[in-house]
């Protein structure tokens, strides 16, 4: 059953791929980008807490779960004081970035909210190294590299490989309190009774747990090593009395595609399949134990109204998060009159001016949020940064790693906002 369940998530998103192909082609800015990786993967490994997430960033209230499937479709989308020294973290997690003025500052932010791990299990004539791990409160990045001379020639940098059996595992009285948070938060906003509450959160506990995260796609091959560094979603908030997480990667089964076609195929009908797995190259099984160090949490202000008008698209900001690795921003935007409302009805032509419409306000929101600045006044520019988000918030990566306490202004389309004239919202209470 719990394979049943990633099936069917990967489906509804290959559905949604193949039924908005000609309108993705169409579009210069849609490409399979790592933020749209990233947001994807996010959506994968639990649907109801990327909804959750959206609402708490200033979403829906109620999660549209067809929509969350076709959204994320859409997407424009501990031994600390050695690393700091050799700048180790910076070398674990290149796409995180390194300020070129002040590479220091950098390696100093990534080993404050990271955790050192450099973990080695051997199966056969197979290694797995579990270097590093960074958790910037939301997002989880891991290095990691599996080591063995069966891996197929083929296997190259951005390969997409089988891995469904590749998942991260929360200790089980952890899995459960952050079970517990998670669901309490989601079905309360939906109206729901106390009984009702804890009787869905029961039924979602007894069927034990899922796992969660997978590594998409190795991001360097070198002779017979594959190196990876992807991310996986892992909410600081939905936990209560545990600060330091403790996780197991579990590793078995890699293999490639069965039809050598990537992730999914589409049938003569139309419909998307996951031809599931070819040749497996590496069995394991591989369990790697470690607990995280505790993050440097995201500091969240409310209370914004700056408005702007981009391409003849009124904006209103009204929020900003700040971590130690992205920016997001929430924000309303007003739809043409003339545009259908999303539903089941709706023609091709219909979908295809909504699409368009949701790319413009995506195009619209990237522009506006330019930049930041630090408390030491250097000014952080993300007008070129990676995008991902979804409608009513946007979030922009940093092209390094910044401690979001040194963030004393944000740039909206040139606007300098002031943080300390926002509302900051306190940190969760355990």
């Amino acid at each position: 059953m719990k394979q049943f369940d990633m099936l069917l998530r990967q489906g509804l998103m290959d559905a949604n791929l193949a039924q908005y192909e000609r309108v993705l082609q169409q579009s210069e800015s849609v490409d399979p980008s790592p933020a749209y990786r990233r947001e994807r993967t996010r959506l994968l490994a639990d649907p109801q807490a990327w909804g959750s997430r959206r609402k708490r960033r200033g979403g829906r209230a109620r999660p549209d779960w067809r929509l969350v499937a076709a959204v994320a479709a859409l997407l424009i989308l501990s031994a600390c004081a050695y690393a700091v020294a050799t700048g180790q973290f910076s070398q674990w997690f290149p796409r995180l970035g390194v300020d070129p003025k002040s590479p220091e500052t950098s390696e100093e932010v990534l080993s404050r909210t990271g955790t050192a791990i450099q973990q080695s299990q051997t199966v056969g004539d197979t290694t797995v190294t579990l270097h590093a791990a960074v958790w910037d409160g939301s997002d989880l990045w891991v290095s990691m590299d599996i080591e063995s001379p069966n891996i197929p020639e083929e296997v190259q940098q951005y390969t997409p490989l089988y891995m469904a059996d590749c998942r991260f595992f929360l200790r089980d009285d952890q899995w459960e309190e952050y079970t517990r948070n998670r669901m309490k938060q989601s079905i309360a906003a939906m109206g729901a009774s106390p009984e009702q509450i804890e009787a869905d959160i029961q039924a979602e506990l007894d069927k034990g747990q899922p796992g969660f995260g997978s590594f998409l796609m190795p991001q360097e091959r070198e002779g017979n090593t594959l190196r990876f560094q992807e991310n996986t979603f892992l909410e600081a908030d939905w936990f209560t009395e545990t600060k330091r997480p403790e996780l197991t990667l579990h590793l078995e089964n890699l293999a490639t595609y069965a039809d050598g076609k990537g992730e999914s195929m589409i049938d003569e009908n139309g419909y998307a399949h996951n031809p599931g797995p070819g040749t497996v190259f590496i069995e394991g099984p591989f369990d790697l134990t470690f607990t995280l160090e505790e993050p440097i949490l995201p500091i969240r202000y409310e209370g914004a109204d700056v408005q702007t008008v981009l391409t003849d698209i009124p904006l209103r900001f009204t929020g900003f998060e700040l971590s130690a690795t992205e920016l997001s921003a929430t924000y309303e935007a007003v739809n043409p009159e003339d545009l259908p409302e999303p539903g089941p009805d709706l023609s091709p032509e219909e979908n295809d001016r909504r699409f368009q419409a949701t790319v413009a306000v995506c195009r619209a929101v990237q522009d506006s949020v330019r930049g930041l600045w630090t408390e030491d006044g250097k000014y952080v520019d993300l007008s070129n940064s990676e995008s991902s988000g979804s409608s009513g918030y946007a979030s922009l990566r940093y092209p390094y790693p910044v401690d979001p306490a040194t963030v004393t202004a944000v740039d909206l389309a040139g606007v300098r906002v002031e943080l300390s004239g926002l509302e900051r919202l306190p940190e969760p209470v355990s």
